[in-house]
């Protein structure tokens, strides 16, 4: 009986790190390949991805996809962690914050904005994470990185607590939004709770609780999206028997091997079916001037059966 292949979707609870819920999927599931499309911190709960199978070489697709949070930060206190789990960055603030104040304040960060991730983070420097360099009191010197804001809405405020909800691209820290959010207002920050919604098209509603992952075991794999379903943002090409052959073979195939779509073709990366529907890979279309060659197909993932 060959092992499950798919996306499996998990409802991750306050505590347990993301390697955890990925060593729990490997107990119920008794799959060892698996890998997740974006990590969450211990503290954080919501949606987690898990690529399971042969779907961990989707990683390069799924692990971009933009993610949304919401989230509640505590005015007045800065830790060193920019959570709180983290010692105090100083005494507390006094807070004097009206909304019009907040709200300008939040306007700076909607959009294309500079970012420095924080020190206590998994992001590598030199090949070591920054949180194990961090804990040994070595110096740290994080670049800034480019991460867009798409959304993001203010949900609530009272005193010291603010409550939102944002889109935002792969790689941003919510955490690190929280310590700048504090910093542009003059009384610091923390971030007190995260939970992420979403993960591109995937959604926290569909996701499977850890509880129930455990008690459902190998059964567990009927939750996950099968090969062929999960969204990849690409085209999709049927091929016909003698392109499926040449694309498992790692050889490229012409359009007179593919049963749709009919041409043209936009170049680029594509999902590759065969005449059963089942995946057999991901290609690209390159395509050349009319007095070449007509445009190919050449595989870059073959999934073997």
């Amino acid at each position: 009986m060959r092992a499950p292949d798919g996306v499996l979707l998990v409802d991750k609870p306050e505590g347990p790190t993301s390697h955890d819920i990925v060593s729990s999927a490997r107990r119920a599931l008794g799959v060892r390949r698996i890998g997740h499309a974006g990590t969450l911190d211990p503290r954080a709960t919501g949606l987690l991805v898990l690529m399971i199978g042969r779907a961990t070489r989707l990683g390069a697709f799924l692990s971009g996809m933009d993610k949304t949070y919401r989230g509640l930060l505590k005015l007045g206190v800065a830790t060193e962690t920019y959570d709180r789990d983290g010692a105090p960055a100083g005494p507390p603030r006094e807070v004097r914050i009206d909304r019009d104040t907040l709200l300008a304040a939040l306007d700076r960060f909607r959009g294309t904005v500079s970012q420095v991730p924080p020190i206590y983070s998994a992001k590598k420097v030199h090949g070591t994470p920054m949180y194990r360099l961090a804990r040994r009191r070595a110096p740290v010197h994080p670049l800034p990185v480019t991460v867009t804001f798409r959304r993001l809405d203010l949900l609530g405020f009272s005193g010291d607590e603010v409550e939102f909800e944002a889109e935002v691209s792969a790689g941003t820290y919510l955490r690190a939004f929280a310590h700048d959010l504090g910093e542009a207002l003059g009384c610091g920050a923390h971030l007190y709770s995260l939970r992420r919604l979403a993960a591109g098209p995937f959604r926290i509603e569909e996701a499977i609780r850890l509880d129930d992952l455990a008690a459902a075991g190998p059964g567990a794999a009927s939750r996950l999206v099968p090969m062929e379903e999960v969204p990849l943002g690409i085209p999709t090409l049927v091929l016909t028997a003698a392109g499926t052959h040449a694309i498992l073979h790692g050889r490229p195939c012409g359009l007179n091997e593919v049963a749709a779509p009919e041409p043209p073709l936009p170049p680029g990366r594509c999902r590759l079916k065969g005449p059963g529907g089942r995946l057999v890979g991901i290609g690209e279309i390159l395509l050349h001037p009319p007095s070449q060659a007509r445009p190919i197909v050449r595989p870059r993932i073959v999934f073997t059966a």
